[in-house]
């Protein structure tokens, strides 16, 4: 009797037991599929991607352009822009509830969160974006297994994250940490001369500054610009701003091939501009801005208007020497017409593959 009495009462426990494990496994199954599930962008290949039974694709739609991966002018974080049209179909194996989609404003003039539509569900705009940091949070809500949003209005967006049932996320300005004269290699030796290489990134309308052949280069406001197929790369400094070029050793002289604007007019803090107008063409029928006797670890040149540089060299033993300005000299370019320009004083005109003094 005692046995069976035994017996039954672990029957009852071993049933109750059962059941509380399978309210756990369903708990867990319920948080599982709570839980948060994050996509980012790396590079043109995410434009499909699969986690945790949810898919997100993002598609050209019915507009002239696809997806693009890029990243964020200011804080250079990965993103995708989305042109007019494009769309970000989201499938999921059960319903989906809650979808955030982090975006940044494209440019000073295309800052509108608007023109985003929503096939199933309710979507709050992030709202207009107020400064160049201001990044803002597109928030779905509904009970759909597949959502299609589709840019339908004329502006870009540009996608950072997209969040999907996740805690409501919070926006804070991103720093943006610059190098400085600190993370130059205090015994480095320099050639002469040394040119520094435009960095493989891009910048737009910002403060930047990178560090190339241990030579810091700061600009107030500028770009960074890749090489494209029809381009080369080049660095700007826009008009009224400053371009500072900084080593561990006395710079002598500083030569920039490039292109300034029409007027440009500008000075430096030290040493003398040599060889600068609006007619100065040099032997490569490229502009040229040289500047000389600076003497001092840094330099600054003033930029009245914008100034393009292709190339810098910065000399530390001797002046960057003017270019060849002989009488009768073979040029390497060509010109299509006579051209006048005035060098130390004397007017020089070129035609054809001769230059002459008057």
């Amino acid at each position: 009797m005692k046995y069976f009495s035994y017996l039954c009462a672990r029957f009852v426990i071993d049933n109750y037991m059962k059941k509380i494990f399978s309210l756990l496994v369903i708990l867990c199954v319920a948080i599982g599929m709570m839980a948060e599930t994050t996509f980012t962008f790396t590079s043109n290949t995410d434009t499909t991607q699969t986690k945790d039974g949810i898919t997100v694709v993002l598609a050209k739609g019915s507009g002239k352009n696809a997806p693009l991966f890029t990243q964020d002018y200011e804080t250079r974080q990965p993103e995708m822009r989305l042109y007019q049209n494009n769309t970000i179909t989201i499938s999921s194996e059960t319903n989906l509830t809650n979808i955030q989609l982090v975006c940044a404003k494209s440019s000073a003039s295309n800052k509108e969160y608007t023109g985003l539509s929503a096939s199933v569900g309710n979507l709050v705009s992030g709202g207009v974006a107020t400064d160049k940091n201001d990044w803002k949070v597109d928030q779905w809500t509904g009970s759909a297994t597949q959502v299609v949003f589709t840019l339908t209005g004329g502006k870009q967006r540009r996608i950072q994250r997209i969040v999907i049932d996740g805690d409501p996320i919070e926006i804070t300005p991103v720093e943006v940490v610059l190098p400085t004269e600190n993370d130059l290699e205090a015994e480095y030796t320099y050639t002469e001369p040394t040119t520094i290489h435009v960095p493989d990134t891009q910048f737009f309308k910002n403060e930047y500054a990178f560090v190339d052949n241990n030579i810091l280069v700061h600009c107030g406001q500028g770009s960074i610009i890749k090489a494209t197929d029809s381009t080369e790369a080049y660095f700007n400094c826009n008009a009224d701003n400053q371009l500072r070029f900084t080593a561990t050793q006395a710079i002598k002289g500083i030569a920039i091939t490039g292109y300034v604007r029409k007027a440009f007019s500008a000075t430096c803090d030290k040493g003398t501009i040599e060889y600068l107008s609006d007619e100065d063409i040099d032997i490569d029928n490229e502009r040229v801005l040289i500047i000389r006797d600076i003497n001092d670890k840094s330099v600054t040149i003033n930029c009245a208007r914008q100034i393009r540089c292709y190339e810098v060299k910065v000399y530390f033993n001797d002046n960057p020497a003017l270019t060849d300005d002989e009488q009768g000299i073979e040029s390497v370019a060509t010109p299509t017409k006579a051209e006048k320009f005035i060098r130390e004083g004397i007017l020089y005109i070129r035609k054809g593959e001769k230059t002459y003094t008057l």
